[in-house]
C-alpha cells in the first residue's frame, strides 16, 4: 500500500468504527495523514500546537458526544504524561491516540530515538492500552480501537512506525 492509500485507508476505517473528531500536533511521518484530515469535509479536524491542548480540545469533543481521535508524535507522549494521569484516567475518556513512532528503525535523526524506545513502556506504566503497528494493512484493526477506547473506559494508544507510513 502507498502512502497516499495508507492515509485514506486509515482515515476511512477511523471514521467507519465512529471517530468524528480529530485534532493533531504536526509531526514530519504524519503530514500526507494530516493533509488527508485537512482535506475531508465528513470529519471535524483541529490542528493543536500541544499535546495538553489536543487533550483538552478532546475531552471538550467527547463531553459533547463526539468520537475523538489524536493524532501526534511519539515525543508528545512525554509532555502529556500528567494530562493523561490526571484527566484522562482519572476521569475514564475514551479517545485513540494515533502516534507516529519516531526513533523506530528508519529514523534518521539520533534525538528521537530515546523517546523512540521509551514511548511503549511510558504508555504501559499509565495503565494506557498500546498497540503497535508497522504493516499499512493493519488499518482495519487500528480502526477497531475507535469503539475499543468505549470498552477500556480511557485512552488507547495506537504506534505506527516508519514501515507502516511507508518512510524507509
Amino acid at each position: 500500500m502507498s502512502a497516499p492509500d495508507v492515509n485514506q485507508a486509515l482515515l476511512a476505517e477511523l471514521k467507519k468504527n465512529g471517530a468524528d473528531y480529530v485534532v493533531s500536533v504536526p509531526c514530519k511521518l504524519l503530514g500526507g495523514f494530516i493533509s488527508t484530515l485537512e482535506k475531508d469535509d465528513d470529519i471535524t479536524y483541529r490542528a493543536v500546537n500541544r499535546e495538553e491542548e489536543g487533550l483538552g480540545i478532546c475531552t471538550g469533543a467527547y463531553l459533547a458526544g463526539r468520537t475523538p481521535v489524536m493524532v501526534m508524535q511519539n515525543t508528545g507522549v512525554g509532555t502529556l504524561i500528567t494530562s493523561l494521569c490526571s484527566l484522562a484516567n482519572y476521569y475514564r475518556l475514551p479517545f485513540l491516540m494515533v502516534i507516529s513512532h519516531r526513533g523506530s528503525p528508519g529514523e534518521p535523526i539520533g534525538a528521537q530515538v530515546p523517546m523512540g524506545t521509551a514511548v511503549e513502556t511510558l504508555l504501559q506504566t499509565i495503565n494506557v492500552p498500546t498497540y503497535m503497528y508497522s504493516d499499512p494493512s493493519d488499518v482495519k484493526k487500528i480502526g477497531q480501537l475507535v469503539p475499543f477506547t468505549s470498552v477500556a473506559e480511557g485512552p488507547v494508544a495506537a504506534i505506527l512506525d516508519y514501515d507502516f507510513w511507508g518512510a524507509r
